[in-house]
């Protein structure tokens, strides 16, 4: 039997639901569809790439079921005008992860480094002062403007409300962080929780790492990719569960290995030799890691196994009904990458711990949430950013504790606001309907924060790391573009030669002095805890800045984009990271698993 075809054109009109989603059969006779194609409700084109991407019935349920009810009444929330790709892209132009710039707190008069361009009109506050009681955003509340569009008056608020210098919760000793919560002692890394005695990079609930992207569950690793419950480890993509590796990608439960791919509960082997304990520990020996010679050696053969063994489809572990990539302890999970113990979730990267949410990108623990990016702990807060335990809000930026609030930025411990102006409950529901509307004809409902209201140029965001774009594109586009980069080359105080060879032989002075990176001339400094941590485990100081290292191990990554391939051994469709020209073996998890075990 053959399907309809998808309807072609603008997105679905607005319409305002009952408070219940409807059922999938009344909901497709709503809209005048055929009940054959039980998935595509229509295809619609992007407004600025001008992309064709799908909504399917699972969306259209999505959008009803987190449409917000005030007053009694449901307001629909429409279907995107944007791909997934350039939804996310407008979101990420909000995060300026690590480009600092040294500042004054507006508040105590202290110096700070803040993520604010000195130039930039939002006030930064240090930590301190932006959670202490010295102050209350409603200072800064005002009257809804009928007059004037909605972002217009919202990004007004936004450039006087203070802002937080480095976003940084119930944090300890870790003032050189960004978008950081539950970390004590740490240096220089950016979005994760719950970790310790971490520098550089993106270390989840880990302890003693350095230089890493995205691990979960770690302990003492250092350059690790994508990689989870590792201990001593270095070098390592996409390992789990494994102790004691060297310069190895996609090993799980083993431990004792130098330069492995694709193997399981292995012990003792190098570049994917069995040894024995004797053989092992005799050719490791000759493997100094602080000779850089050697630990090129070492890269280049790893790199040379990665292409001849077979490679699995999709990184992924306990899971049910997904696709995407890195995908762990999820139930129906779709279009995700880095995504962990979630469900019912699409459109998301970097996560965990969702429920029914669609669209979020850097966040935990959040439950029926669309179109966000953020902190965490939030519920029913949708178009928002960096909101901590906030409910039923919308429009939010930098709320804490807080429910009830529509287009507010700064907010904590407050309810029933609106540009941060307080209302009671029964003002609040009868403004927040009327201000729907106007921007339902403004068509500005159901979309989020423009571009244009990033307090960031497109180049200190993590956008271009992910979306990269020329200043010119990005002008084009009448987005911002900083010249302004707070970074400094050409005063070197020592070369490379002085800090090559064994680290325990590099003298502690070294973390005085100012160090040129090999590549873009930018200059670093090694922390003293830093120097501990490659003396202990026999490691080469770094010849690049931490910017360099940063999209090196991005690069190394799969692209966050699914393509339909065949297995290449059984031949089922697969959906998989691995495009279609690239010439290596890629597998089913059948036939994966049939192949490593």
């Amino acid at each position: 039997m053959s399907h309809p075809t998808p309807r072609v054109g603008n997105p679905l009109p607005i319409h305002y639901f009952s408070s219940h989603p409807l059922p999938r059969e009344a909901r497709r006779a709503k809209w005048g569809l055929s009940p054959l194609n039980p998935l595509i409700l229509l295809m619609s084109s992007c407004r600025l790439c001008r992309s064709t991407f799908v909504i399917s019935d699972a969306d259209l349920a999505f959008y009803e079921k987190v449409s917000p009810v005030i007053g009694g009444k449901t307001f629909a929330i429409p279907p995107p005008t944007l791909c997934p790709d350039c939804r996310q892209q407008r979101r990420m132009s909000f995060r300026n992860e690590h480009t600092f710039y040294r500042s004054t707190c507006k508040c105590c008069g202290r110096g700070i480094v803040s993520v604010l361009h000195p130039n930039n009109p939002t006030p930064p506050y240090c930590r301190d002062c932006w959670f202490g009681d010295s102050w209350d955003a409603r200072e800064w509340g005002r009257d809804f403007d009928a007059s004037r569009s909605f972002f217009e008056q919202l990004k007004d608020l936004k450039d006087v409300v203070p802002e937080q210098a480095l976003s940084i919760w119930n944090s300890e000793n870790s003032n050189f962080c960004n978008y950081v919560g539950d970390v004590k002692d740490c240096y220089l890394i950016f979005g994760p929780v719950y970790s310790q005695d971490c520098y550089y990079g993106s270390p989840y609930y880990s302890k003693n790492c350095v230089d890493t992207l995205v691990i979960r569950n770690c302990e003492r690793c250092y350059e690790c990719i994508d990689s989870r419950e590792l201990y001593g480890c270095s070098f390592c993509q996409d390992c789990h569960s494994s102790s004691d590796l060297l310069f190895c990608a996609d090993l799980q439960g083993c431990s004792e290995c130098i330069g492995c791919a694709g193997l399981r509960k292995k012990k003792y082997c190098i570049f994917n030799e069995q040894l024995t304990k004797e053989e092992y520990e005799k050719r490791k020996k000759e493997l100094n890691v602080y000779d850089r010679n050697i630990s090129s050696m070492l890269e280049e053969r790893l790199h040379t196994l990665m292409s001849d063994i077979p490679h699995r489809f999709m990184q992924s572990n306990q899971v049910e009904d997904v696709s995407g990539n890195y995908i762990y302890q999820c139930q129906r999970a779709h279009d995700c990458y880095y995504t962990d113990k979630s469900q019912d979730c699409r459109y998301c990267a970097q996560v965990v711990d969702l429920k029914d949410c669609q669209d979020l990108n850097f966040t935990e623990e959040n439950e029926l949430c669309y179109d966000y990016l953020g902190a965490y702990q939030n519920n029913r807060t949708s178009f928002s950013l960096f909101c901590n335990r906030t409910q039923e809000c919308l429009y939010a930026y930098a709320c804490h504790r807080s429910h009830h609030l529509f287009g507010c930025v700064g907010m904590k411990d407050a309810s029933y606001c609106i540009l941060n102006k307080q209302y009671s409950k029964e003002e609040y529901e009868k403004l927040v309907p009327k201000i729907i509307e106007q921007m339902r004809k403004a068509e500005e409902w159901g979309e989020f924060f423009p571009v244009s209201m990033s307090s960031f140029g497109y180049n200190e965001t993590v956008a271009s790391e992910y979306f990269p774009l020329t200043k010119e594109e990005v002008l084009e586009r009448t987005w911002r573009w900083q010249d302004d980069l707070p970074y400094t080359t050409g005063r070197e105080t020592v070369g490379q030669e002085n800090i090559a060879g064994d680290p325990k032989n590099i003298p502690d002075t070294v973390t005085q002095e100012i160090l040129g990176c090999v590549r873009c001339r930018r200059n670093y400094r090694i922390i003293p805890q830093e120097l501990a941590f490659y003396r202990s485990q026999g490691l080469p100081l770094p010849e690049k800045c931490f910017d360099c290292r940063h999209r090196a191990r991005i690069d190394r990554r799969n692209p966050r984009k699914l393509w339909n391939r065949k297995c290449a051994k059984c031949s089922e469709p697969i959906a998989t990271s691995f495009s279609p020209e690239r010439p290596e073996t890629v597998l089913c998890e059948k036939c994966y698993l049939n192949a490593v075990y």
